[in-house]
């Protein structure tokens, strides 16, 4: 293939000249951002899926080091009513099958759930034409909001778990413990991990720098 003949077609790549001319900060960030969504993703999605498959299973083993559960006819039927989604979308069944239940429960809305969707479809596009993402004009850069979305879902599913099925299913917990936990700061091992991985890998990056210091700032008097 004939490089400066494809670098002058219709599209220009002028993402990509900007790149080629630029110190390299650009293309860190967009390989940084997508690292970050391709792990975030993947943890999340794996958490969404073996809580709804563990809620229903009656029968577990531990394999290959992992607690895996046998799929219950429940869940078989939810995956069947729930896991299509529409043409263009992702294809994975069990995935959307259970988002959607954690969204019929009330613990995601419709805003985040449709969100989840088109991430999953730019995970994928990372996954396989990541050198597009980052050259070609016509398609989205990996955005920050993407990593925080992700992420924030994420962090909602796990504290409405642990506070609606974990909590309220615990023979020790009083009622008077129940009402005094700060639900808002409650997080699993693994969304702890995350939030060290993001605050680390953006170190570097402006809009991350610029939204911590809104986020710490102190309110005016």
């Amino acid at each position: 293939m004939d490089t400066d003949k494809n670098l002058n077609s219709s599209t220009d790549f002028k993402r990509l000249r900007s790149i080629l001319d630029g110190d390299g900060q650009q293309i860190r960030e967009q390989f940084i951002l997508a690292g970050l969504i391709l792990t975030v993703f993947e943890r999340f999605k794996e958490y969404v899926i073996n809580q709804v498959d563990g809620f229903f299973s009656d029968r577990s083993e531990i394999r290959d080091g992992k607690l895996t559960f046998t799929r219950s006819a429940e869940f078989k039927r939810i995956v069947k009513e729930r896991g299509v989604g529409d043409p263009g979308q992702h294809d994975n069944r069990v995935f959307r099958a259970a988002l959607h239940w954690f969204f019929d429960l009330g613990a995601i809305d419709k805003t985040e759930r449709d969100a989840i969707e088109r991430i999953y479809t730019l995970r994928n596009e990372i996954g396989h034409q990541l050198f597009q993402i980052i050259a070609d004009d016509a398609k989205q850069p990996v955005l920050l909001s993407d990593v925080l979305i992700t992420f924030g879902v994420y962090v909602k599913i796990v504290r409405w778990w642990i506070k609606e099925v974990e909590a309220t299913t615990d023979p020790d917990m009083t009622t008077e413990q129940y009402e005094n936990i700060d639900w808002e700061q409650v997080e699993s091992t693994d969304t702890v991990f995350l939030r060290e991985v993001i605050n680390k890998a953006l170190a570097e990056n402006t809009d991350w720098q610029d939204l911590q210091k809104c986020v710490h700032s102190e309110p005016p008097p």
